[in-house]
């Protein structure tokens, strides 16, 4: 059986990987997988005859089942060390003929074998004409099975008895109808992820990188002179088992109805799909770059693709690294940075733009300087033509630190229509210090957080560099051998304080007034205001004093007025009543003394709003 072998390995970062083989045929041939690959294999097997008159069929494979329990089912389960016994027990009522040492033929049904003796290993048969006959064992030369079904339980034995010895392993066979001179197979099986590993070598201005990728066999089998191709691409790939027998609850019906609908829910279309003959995509679009050790590269648009041109040899069970890019990069620069933080040691970084002709896969990178071991870092996913950043090591020779101090250098007032706008003008001095104990001058740059609207220059023994974003502020510190340097940098930025007219106090108008925000115009002009408001208060609480003592007024002259409508008119009652008239006339003539009041009151207060409206208008104007 001529099964393709496999010439093309595509791995993808999500976890499988495309197989691709490629050869003749003459017939049906075989795959050998395993038995966990087989949901993958099932959902993506595509045969395609490219030259040649053949046609593909069916495919078959071993179902899932435990070959011991279906052997045991047939009672064709035979214990090691008593295969013969155990298929003789197994043939009970069939016809079998057993060759003798003359090789003269002894026919019969098996009726079982005794070996109630020591040496003693006899069958017993029953002839055609009903007697029975006695076969020893240990001479007969050999048995054959006379009836086709005992014939077909062997072959079932045979098979089943190789699925048991093949382990984790299945047979997928395809079968094949005449021949090609060529054909292609593609499916998928479940792979490790591919990784990459870089090597990042300095030497004074330069600097090389190379990537290394780290893939793994996924097959079962050895794969020689493969070609190989690793993508950064993630096609949607989810886990559906088509190896395991899914069984459908069918309606139960009489004879009259038909079940044609449910048998046509019934049917595979997932086996139908994988004999589609239509290959897998073919030649990238965009050009290709050839970098170095015959790698060549392919942008997809939603992917990136390194394929090996040089074939790939991996053995069973192993993994490999191969060269994916070997480039020098542009813009490389080796700094000390210090950023806030306990370490004083500052942070030595190496950063370079990815003028290579690939996308730059996340994974570790060792660097090396000047022919040795520097330090390491994770370098992350990075498009080309993106800027690198990677702290490998910390310089222990240098201690850095910052000290702040923070001031009101300036305050202004401006009256705006809603609320007072108080602008204060903040200057925020930092004090960059490096200690330097190497026998060579360093330079440190110095990275902190600012706002982006504030404003930060170098004052003393400082460079202003490019931010590296809107809020981390970069400045560069020269430090002599074995000395103390100093720098100072200037942030300035104004706090805006919005104050509504009726939350100000004359203690802050006081103390605008001292410091010469406002003249002593306005302040006296918000002062008025301030104490119209204070009036318009106090009268509005004069106001509400005098209606809580007319509510009292008018409870009183209710209880009156209760009080007259019971007494009588003569004696003790008349002249009880007299007095309680005089003291309602009394209430009334208070009540409208207190109307007039709360009158006076409401109307001084509205003057009183009305002054510190006005004025407020003509500040504010």
């Amino acid at each position: 059986m001529n099964t393709p072998r496999v010439d093309r390995l595509v791995l993808y970062k999500h976890g499988v990987a495309l197989v691709g083989r490629s050869g003749p045929l003459d017939g049906d041939f075989e795959l050998t997988l395993r038995r966990d690959d087989m949901k993958d294999v099932l959902k993506s097997l595509t045969v395609d005859i490219v030259d040649g008159q053949a046609s593909v069929g069916a495919i078959s494979f071993d179902s899932p089942a435990d070959p011991r329990e279906e052997l045991a089912g047939r009672n064709l389960l035979l214990a090691s060390g008593d295969a013969l016994r155990g298929l003789l027990d197994a043939l009970r009522g069939r016809v079998v003929e057993v060759r003798g040492p003359d090789d003269e033929p002894r026919r019969g049904e098996v009726i079982g074998v005794d070996d109630s003796g020591r040496d003693r290993r006899v069958l017993v048969l029953r002839t055609e004409s009903g007697a029975l006959s006695l076969v020893d064992l240990t001479t007969a030369r050999g048995l054959e099975l006379a009836e086709e079904p005992s014939r077909q339980d062997l072959d079932y034995l045979v098979e089943k008895s190789r699925a048991v010895t093949a382990g984790p392993n299945c047979q997928l066979r395809v079968q094949v109808r005449g021949s090609a001179e060529l054909a292609r197979v593609y499916y998928l099986v479940p792979a490790p992820m591919w990784r990459v590993s870089y090597r990042l070598v300095r030497d004074g201005d330069r600097l090389s990188l190379a990537a290394m990728g780290i893939v793994h066999n996924p097959l079962d089998e050895d794969l020689d002179d493969v070609e190989l191709t690793l993508t950064t691409g993630q096609p949607v790939s989810f886990d559906i088992d088509l190896y395991q027998a899914r069984q459908v609850r069918r309606t139960v019906v009489q004879e009259r109805d038909r079940v044609a609908d449910d048998i046509a829910m019934m049917g595979a279309p997932e086996a139908g799909a994988a004999l589609s003959r239509s290959a897998p995509a073919g030649a990238a679009m965009a050009a290709y770059a050839e970098a170095a050790l015959d790698v060549e590269t392919a942008d997809r648009g939603e992917h990136f693709e390194y394929r090996m041109a040089a074939p790939v040899s991996l053995a069973r069970g192993s993994a490999a690294m191969v060269p994916l890019t070997i480039a020098e990069v542009e813009g490389a620069r080796r700094e000390l940075v210090w950023s806030d933080g306990a370490d004083p040691a500052p942070q030595i970084t190496l950063s370079f733009v990815n003028s290579t002709p690939v996308v730059l896969e996340e994974g570790p990178a060792v660097i090396y300087e000047d022919g040795g071991y520097a330090g390491e870092a994770m370098l992350g996913f990075t498009a080309r033509g993106a800027n690198i950043r990677l702290t490998f090591a910390k310089d222990l020779a240098a201690r850095c630190s910052r000290d702040s101090t923070t001031r009101t250098v300036a305050a202004r007032v401006q009256l705006a229509e809603e609320a007072v706008v108080e602008e204060q003008r903040r200057e925020r001095l930092h004090t960059l210090r490096v200690d330097n104990d190497h026998d060579e001058p360093v330079t440190v740059v110095f990275e902190f957080y600012a706002h982006s609207e504030h404003r930060v220059s170098a004052v003393e023994n400082a460079i202003e560099l490019a931010p590296r974003d809107q809020h981390i502020r970069r400045f560069e510190v020269a430090a002599a051998a074995h000395t103390a340097t100093a720098a100072t940098v200037l942030e300035t930025w104004s706090d805006y304080t919005h104050i509504e007219y009726r939350n100000l106090s004359h203690g802050r108008l006081e103390d605008w007034l001292a410091g010469r925000s406002l003249d002593a115009k306005t302040i006296g002009a918000l002062a008025g205001v301030l104490d119209s408001w204070e009036q318009a208060r106090r009268l509005n609480a004069r106001g509400e004093q005098l209606r809580q003592e007319r509510d009292e007024v008018f409870t009183a002259q209710t209880r009156i007025s209760e009080q007259l409508e019971v007494l009588g008119t003569d004696g003790p009652e008349g002249e009880l009543r007299a007095r309680q008239v005089g003291e309602l006339q009394r209430r009334n003539a208070q009540v409208a003394a207190i109307e007039a009041g709360i009158a006076e009151v409401r109307a001084e207060s509205a003057a009183a709003l009305r002054s510190a409206t006005d004025a407020l208008a003509a500040l504010i104007g």
